[in-house]
């Protein structure tokens, strides 16, 4: 175990940067993020490192894992697209199947559900980072929590949809 809270900050700061920069070649979107994701999944961890090298190791094996991960959820990711009639239109006009459509429209119908009976803060994260791309660190400003919190209310958010889709049928074996 790390000898206190103190010693692990003193080491995050001191690997902070450079995991960034690792991270910005790696991952989509903001790689501060992704750091601050890092960080928490080794602080939670409490790694006993007797030394700073081999926290450094164990922290940038925690963020290829992360890495890995992400890249897995966003080949995963379903995408949340408006309908309205001219999209619906242009839809229809490339060649989409109507069984596409029907179940396009089911997904959308079991997400709108799971959205309206989980809680509003985390519908909100969920609405904000998945339709709107806001960054974790904006909406935790907005929602007047931490970075951490805005981080399990998606997690816990997407999980709930996830498992709705899944419960429905309208996963197509992708995970």
């Amino acid at each position: 175990m790390l000898a206190s809270v103190t010693e692990i900050d003193r080491r995050i700061a001191t690997y902070h940067q450079e995991l960034v920069r690792f991270l910005r070649r790696r991952v989509p979107g903001d790689p501060e993020e992704a750091a601050q994701e890092v960080w928490l999944r080794v602080a939670r961890a409490d790694p006993d490192c007797p030394d700073d090298p081999s926290f450094r190791a164990y922290a940038y094996t925690v963020a290829r894992r992360l890495v890995i991960d992400m890249h897995r959820r966003r080949r995963a990711r379903i995408e949340l697209v408006s309908i309205d009639d001219t999209t619906a239109e242009r839809t229809a006009a490339g060649g989409q199947s109507p069984d596409g459509r029907i179940e396009a429209s089911e997904v959308l119908k079991v997400v709108q559900d799971v959205l309206a009976d989980m809680k509003p803060e985390m519908a909100e994260v969920f609405r904000l980072r998945t339709l709107d791309d806001v960054p974790f660190k904006d909406i935790a400003e907005r929602q007047g929590c931490s970075i951490n919190t805005a981080l399990g209310r998606h997690h816990r958010a997407t999980k709930k949809i996830a498992a709705a889709l899944e419960a429905a049928g309208l996963t197509g074996g992708a995970a």
